[in-house]
């Protein structure tokens, strides 16, 4: 992971040496050796890392040249400060500022500029440097793996298999898989069990290969440990001796020597003809499958593989005919049941009458198994651990629960590491990151994406948002993460189970990443998240940190003091992330409001800022400082916006406006603006689109009585893909063309909310929206005319949402909507809804108010929740 810190300063270093023309040629010769000598020793930080664990020179090692990176950042960071407040220091004036603090031959520059503290970091460097000499940490990459894994994955090796690990649940799982195995078909089947470590994948795995009425169906069969650690060398010799059991000494010996094209052709034929059936646990990569597929020949005589992974991609990409399973968590009663036979293994009946546990530690005992989320290895090591305490030491268990699992159990510990380390240095940040959310928190996907961007985790350029997707996407493909909700193949929340999220917090700790605020404070941590109040929080001394993310989750009832905030925003200059999830500020009175803008306007590094239930009616006392700012979240609401000062155009680096802003705004420096939601417009919006040329998102709500707004500068955003556009006002007939949407070749949503009475849709709605995939209509005033003739002809339609339409029959003909999946008809005064033979060919989802009669063979459709057509997202 400290590669990963690492290499986020090299890259940081980088940049600033690009951006920062104020550094003097000396200081950019300095920050550019340290860039190099931080980039050489990443070479070798990976392989060290790996190896840490037994060897504390190393730890020691990593350690300091972690301090340094950081150390780094903070001196780099606090000079461009100083620098920024020397420019408004009228007294001084500029040419005395540079003088000061960039003239590093002058004594001046040397007791109080940058110059000195750059070299105190060569020097320290360059000790760090030695130190690797001098311990030959230059040669930890030729170091054999660690032993403590080694030792584990050989006892995965050597585990036999007979059926006799303790196994609840998983009965369905069971029968489905087995079906899958014994199915009449010819060809050669892999079936993939996909899940996160310690959730059973090897128990079913294990449990079909042990059913005899499954391994005589078979001539050969074969159990081979993959694990992460591997050679294909070894892994084929492995294989082949697993199938032929037993083997002779003799053959062995031949084996050893043969190289990888033999051991392939070996198996081949050894296996030419049979039926066969082999279980391969724990496969780590799709390289691994490769060479095995062409070793196992498909005989066309129902020969089956059985695979088991925690990347979802290993799975998707074998290339085979493939059934890809994957494992849900044990459901609540199949958790307790298991807990109660691991805590007293002579208990054969369990339910919830008969617990066996006393009934004065059974509330304890659910709420610590509740809080396992249906793992089953957390459930097993935590019955195995209470099973060996006294009843009296359960309280102090709960209190540190996930603590005491991974110490009293090694395997879990290996589990959690061994998914952790084998992911990339940016996915290692993206992952400990969420270590800040609370426990259970459902984090929102589209609030996460800016913030690992903010946090320079993804490299800022037009598609990090886009990067971002995908990387939350590999996270949970590798079960780090669990998908809470998905639409169209789109992930709209998640959230981390808590023994992974206790993981994060404690492996951020080691290296001062971010902090889970507990009461105390590490001074050296980077981030830190507060779930509770700040009166505790601001009256510690803060003097030694150096936090670049400040985030507090709101509880019940809690709300912020002004005084609180502001002082806050001067003792934490540094950031780059305030983050106040939903909290309240309390009323503030007179000055107080632009006491905070004033505070908040010296947090010049600030590049996410989101105070979403705060209302700051100016902000032009900090917005015109913030620079760097690529988020900005602000309340708003329809009958109060947020009146933008010109000063928003210094903000170039803008990505994402959220809250309610009044228009017009100074928008000629917003190239990099991809969100805007929303904007309050009183009569017409007009602006140059190549002002808004990178605008994918965009939300208008239209006040007053205005007939003069049009459509014709929102049309010519070519990459624009989602459009909202409100129009609530009652007194008029009229509603904007869409016509000029048909520039819009990007756009995939459209959500429209109308309540203008007697307005229809343009008959050539198909034609200049082809692309179109998402369209909610919202008639406020009942229309009366059927949409569906003009709708039904959209070529690419998934999702259709009807609100408030007053009309006695809904006619879908025999060839309408050819793509529609999802259709949505809320609170509409609609008797029928008609769909002709052959009409939505495709639908799979469909929600109607209670009295709408629909074709008897709709009626199997299952319903979506109305509640969740927000998150449909293309």
């Amino acid at each position: 992971m400290v590669d990963a810190v690492v290499s986020f300063v090299v890259r940081r270093l980088g940049d600033l040496l690009i951006e920062q023309v104020i550094f003097h040629q000396g200081v950019r010769d300095e920050v550019q050796w340290l860039r190099n000598k931080l980039k050489y020793m990443l070479c070798f930080l990976k392989d060290a890392e790996e190896k840490q664990d037994k060897d504390y020179r190393i730890q020691m090692w990593i350690s300091d040249i972690r301090d340094v990176a950081y150390d780094t950042e903070d001196i780099i960071d606090n000079f461009i400060l100083e620098v920024e407040e020397g420019r408004t220091t009228k007294k001084m004036g500029l040419n005395g500022w540079f003088e000061k603090y960039l003239c590093i031959c002058s004594k001046q520059a040397t007791l109080y500029g940058i110059g000195i503290e750059i070299n105190s970091l060569k020097n320290r460097l360059e000790e760090i440097q030695r130190n690797q000499e001098i311990f030959k940490i230059e040669n930890i990459g030729d170091s054999r793996e660690d032993l403590s894994c080694g030792r584990l994955n050989q006892q995965r090796r050597e585990r036999p298999y007979k059926d006799n690990e303790l196994v609840v649940g998983f009965k369905n799982d069971v029968a489905l898989l087995m079906s899958k195995l014994i199915k009449e078909d010819p060809h050669r089947w892999v079936v993939s069990i996909v899940g996160m470590g310690g959730l059973g994948k090897t128990t079913i795995a294990r449990k079909l290969y042990n059913t005899s009425s499954l391994i005589e169906q078979f001539d050969f069969d074969a159990w081979v440990s993959v694990s992460k650690d591997y050679s294909i060398q070894d892994l084929l010799q492995r294989t082949v001796k697993s199938f032929k059991k037993p083997a002779t000494k003799e053959e062995f010996e031949m084996l050893e020597k043969m190289k990888e094209e033999d051991l392939e052709s070996y198996l081949r034929d050894l296996l030419k003809g049979l039926r066969y059936l082999v279980v391969f646990d724990d496969i780590w990569d799709v390289e691994a499958w490769e060479s095995l597929r062409r070793a196992l020949p498909d005989n066309k005589n129902g020969s089956r593989v059985i695979i088991t992974t925690r990347q979802k991609v290993v799975a998707e990409h074998l290339n085979e005919r493939t059934y890809v399973y994957e494992l849900p968590f044990l459901e609540e009663v199949e958790s307790w049941e298991l807990f109660c036979k691991k805590v007293l293994p002579n208990c054969n009946e369990v339910d919830d009458k008969n617990t066996c546990i006393p009934q004065d530690l059974e509330s304890m005992a659910r709420e610590m198994v509740k809080k396992c989320h249906g793992l089953p290895l957390a459930i097993i090591v935590l019955g195995g651990l209470l099973s060996r305490k006294h009843p009296e030491e359960w309280p102090k268990i709960q209190k540190h629960m996930w603590r005491h699992i991974r110490e009293d159990n090694v395997h879990v510990q290996h589990i959690l590491a061994l998914s952790f380390h084998d992911l990339p240095h940016h996915l290692k940040c993206c992952f400990l990151y969420l270590g800040l959310f609370p426990e259970d928190f459902e984090i929102n996907a589209n609030k996460l994406y800016p913030l690992w961007v903010a946090e320079g985790f993804i490299n800022l350029d037009k598609e990090s948002e886009e990067i971002a997707t995908e990387c939350l996407k590999e996270l949970c493909d590798r079960s780090m993460l669990q998908v809470v909700r998905k639409k169209w193949r789109r992930i709209i929340s998640c959230r981390i189970h808590d023994i992974l999220r206790d993981f994060a917090i404690e492996k951020s700790k080691e290296l001062n990443f971010l902090q889970f605020f507990d009461g105390a404070l590490v001074p050296k941590s980077r981030r830190l998240a507060i779930p509770c109040g700040l009166q505790r929080f601001v009256s510690l001394d803060h003097s030694n940190l150096c936090l670049r993310t400040f985030q507090v989750f709101k509880l019940e009832n809690e709300s912020a003091e002004i005084d609180q905030l502001v002082l806050i925003c001067k003792k934490l200059r540094l950031l780059r992330v305030l983050n106040l999830w939903n909290l309240p500020l309390n009323p503030p009175q007179g000055r107080e409001q632009n006491r905070l803008a004033e505070a908040i306007g010296k947090l010049i590094h600030l590049r996410y800022l989101g105070l979403n239930r705060i209302q700051i009616d100016d902000i032009s006392p900090f917005i015109g400082n913030l620079q760097a700012l690529q988020t900005l979240e602000l309340k708003g609401d329809y009958d109060n916006p947020i009146l933008l000062p010109d000063e928003i155009y210094k903000a170039k680096h803008l990505r994402h406006l959220l809250g309610a802003y009044k228009w017009p705004f100074r928008v000629d420096n917003l190239t990099n603006l991809r969100t805007l939601n929303f904007v309050v417009v009183e009569d017409q919006m007009e602006f140059d689109p190549m002002n808004f040329i990178n605008l994918r998102e965009l939300s208008v709500y239209i006040v007053g009585e205005s007939n003069i707004f049009t459509l014709d500068s929102i049309g010519k955003l070519t990459v624009l893909q989602s459009f909202r556009l409100y129009v609530p006002y009652e007194g008029s007939p009229w509603f904007p063309p869409l016509r000029p949407l048909s520039h819009c070749q990007h756009l995939l949503q459209l959500r429209l909310s109308n309540n203008r009475p007697h307005w229809k849709l343009p008959t050539e709605l198909h034609e200049f929206l082809p692309n179109l995939k998402f369209l909610f209509l919202n008639a406020y005033a009942w229309m009366t005319e059927d949409p569906m003739p003009i709708l039904e002809k959209l070529p690419q339609l998934r999702i259709l949402e009807l609100r408030t339409y007053r009309v006695n029959k809904l006619v879908c003909t025999a060839r309408g909507f050819p793509q529609l999946q999802f259709l949505n008809i809320f609170i509409c005064a609609v008797e029928e809804l008609q769909v002709e033979e052959g009409g939505m060919p495709l639908l799979k989802g469909l929600t109607v108010d209670g009295y709408v009669r629909i074709p008897e063979r709709l009626k199997s459709i299952p319903s979506i929740p109305w509640r969740y057509s927000d998150d449909w997202a293309f």
